[in-house]
């Protein structure tokens, strides 16, 4: 995949996985697993971050599932002018569905609330281009996303046409540990 976002409208792309979600054990099934408190709190937390930061979707793009849902309901209350759009296609998605859906959206600052491992993967191929990964060429804070994107982890990336997969790494919010 080269720079797919050359002639797009996106300048601004947000990946936010969704809260932390009940034990599948809880539940029917895995669609339906909705967040803990800890996952409302952090999604509440980090949308509050985000909004801090400066960014504010034009639209979320966002899984239907029930924790990835539930993001959005608390992560809207920040971003109450932002068109949100619920994908079923976006349950556990490959990172070629996301991108192209948020391509399709025609937006300049696009949010994707959905699932692992896909959104993780979009932020490690937009961070490394793809290829092997040299861990002295990361800062600390890449670092951590080199190994994981945690429940409610969101990574910031702008647009840089300069880049080889055209997008760059502005900021990366991990959730912070609460005291209990």
């Amino acid at each position: 995949m080269d720079n797919i976002f050359k002639n797009s409208a996106i300048e601004n792309l947000v990946i936010f996985r969704h809260g932390k979600a009940q034990k599948i054990y809880d539940v029917d099934d895995d669609f339906s697993r909705g967040l803990t408190e800890r996952g409302q709190r952090d999604a509440e937390n980090q949308a509050s971050r985000l909004k801090e930061a400066g960014f504010k979707p034009d639209i979320a793009l966002v899984s239907t599932a029930a924790r990835a849902a539930q993001t959005w309901e608390r992560a809207h209350g920040f971003f109450p002018d932002s068109q949100a759009k619920l994908l079923d296609k976006f349950y556990l998605a490959a990172p070629k569905i996301y991108l192209n859906e948020a391509i399709a959206s025609g937006k300049k600052n696009v949010m994707l609330i959905a699932h692992d491992p896909g959104l993780h993967e979009i932020c490690r191929y937009f961070m490394f281009g793809g290829g092997a990964i040299n861990p002295e060429d990361v800062n600390s804070e890449e670092a951590l996303l080199l190994f994981e994107l945690p429940t409610a982890g969101m990574a910031w990336f702008m647009r840089d046409d300069n880049a080889k997969n055209g997008m760059v790494l502005k900021r990366y919010f991990k959730p912070i540990k609460q005291a209990q």
